[in-house]
Formats: structure tokens, C-alpha cells, sequence
């Protein structure tokens, strides 16, 4: 499909079912991350953590967003289905099925940060394909800059939420 920013024929070179399916299941797994930041932060409420929380759901808001932006410049389609998992997922996390009783002193508490950890990781992985397919592809519609960019900035909030359970460890596994 011919869009503004792409060279249809770099884009063919592409599998485009492939790539709108990698991303569809990534915009997926960001809907469920913006809950999941969310319920941290209510877990975190009324301490130093839970605008951190905030701020993380914010970006990954925004992000979501962005991956949409760039699904529809790609001229590839959001899934229906996803997106209507997507509903499901955000309701499921907002939930906080992984620490229902939003306490911070529990095992399931830590748990709650390994999950966020890994789904950052996830996320800067999408950036690392998504890089490189820039690199191979130039023409593609893929900004190669921006992706190394979100990709670092993943990073960032990974180690933003290891400092976070970091800080806050002995809260969980040592004796007082």
C-alpha cells in the first residue's frame, strides 16, 4: 500500500502480514502496560513512588499512541481483535490481578515489578527489530533515529522501576 512516507517497493521487501501482526500484538501488550503502571501506582499511592508510577504510564501512553501512529503511516491495520483484547487486558490490569491486595510488603508485590520489568524489556525489543528493519529497509517509512530513541527509553524505565524495587526490597524479604 503507497503512503506519503514509504516506497512501496522497500515496503513489498517487508513481510507486511508479519510486521502488522508483530506490531498489533505489541500495541496489545501496551494497552496492558498502561493498566499495569496504573495499578502500580495505586499500589504506590501516597508514597514517594507512585507519581514515578504515574509518569511511567504517561510515557507508555504515549507511546502506545506513537506505535499507533506509526501502524497507520505503514499503511498495515490494527486489529480489530486485538484491540478489542486490548479492552479486556486494560480492564484485567487496572485490576491488578498480580497484586489484588495492592500491598507492598508481599512476594506478589515484587512479582508486580518483575512483570513491569519484563514488559519494558519486551517493549525495547520491539524498538531493537524495529531499528534494525530502518536500517535494512531505509525507505520503508521506519525512522531508524526514533527507534534507537524509544528503544533507549525503554531502557530508562526498566532501570526506573528495578531502582524502584530496589529501593523498596526490604519492605518484602527482610524480617522486621
Amino acid at each position: 500500500m503507497d503512503t506519503p512516507h514509504n516506497d512501496p517497493h522497500q515496503l513489498n521487501q517487508i513481510n507486511q502480514h508479519e510486521l502488522q501482526d508483530y506490531l498489533n500484538h505489541h500495541l496489545l501488550g501496551a494497552k496492558s502496560g498502561i493498566r499495569l503502571f496504573q495499578a502500580a501506582a495505586d499500589t504506590w499511592d501516597g508514597t514517594e513512588y507512585e507519581q514515578e508510577f504515574r509518569d511511567l504510564s504517561g510515557e507508555v501512553t504515549e507511546e502506545k499512541e506513537e506505535l499507533e501512529q506509526l501502524i497507520d503511516r505503514l499503511g498495515l491495520r490494527q486489529s480489530i481483535v486485538e484491540n478489542a483484547l486490548g479492552v479486556v487486558a486494560g480492564a484485567a490490569g487496572r485490576l491488578n490481578p498480580v497484586n489484588i491486595t495492592r500491598s507492598k510488603s508481599e512476594g506478589m508485590t515484587q512479582v508486580e515489578m518483575d512483570i513491569l520489568q519484563s514488559a519494558l524489556q519486551g517493549k525495547a525489543g520491539m524498538y531493537a527489530v524495529l531499528a534494525k528493519l530502518a536500517e535494512r529497509f531505509p525507505e520503508a517509512g521506519l525512522d531508524g533515529q526514533r527507534m534507537k530513541d524509544l528503544y533507549q527509553q525503554a531502557q530508562d524505565q526498566q532501570a526506573r522501576v528495578r531502582r524502584i524495587s530496589d529501593d523498596t526490597m526490604d519492605t518484602r524479604f527482610v524480617a522486621h
